[in-house]
């Protein structure tokens, strides 16, 4: 299993750390798994259809075939 090493740890965030662990019985260890794997395991928003076509734009990457058509159905179909 992986280490991970925080450096440079305001005394404060430390102490709320601390509390935290305290009141939930757990180990700081414990604590911030718990709380890394909350963070992490929340899923991205959804991207939008006209969000998903921006996406193309500013990296000026040809728009494949068809995708406009299939982002405008995708869309309809949601609503």
């Amino acid at each position: 299993m992986a280490a991970l090493l925080i450096k440079n740890l305001p005394a404060e965030l430390h102490e709320s750390l601390r509390a935290r662990a305290l009141r939930n019985h757990r180990s700081m260890n414990k604590e911030v798994l718990t709380i890394l794997e909350r963070a992490l395991g929340e899923a991205e928003p959804p991207v939008s259809p006209l969000g998903r076509v921006k996406t193309f734009r500013p990296s000026g990457r040809p728009i494949p075939a068809g995708f406009v058509e299939r982002i405008i159905r995708e869309a309809r179909d949601s609503v």
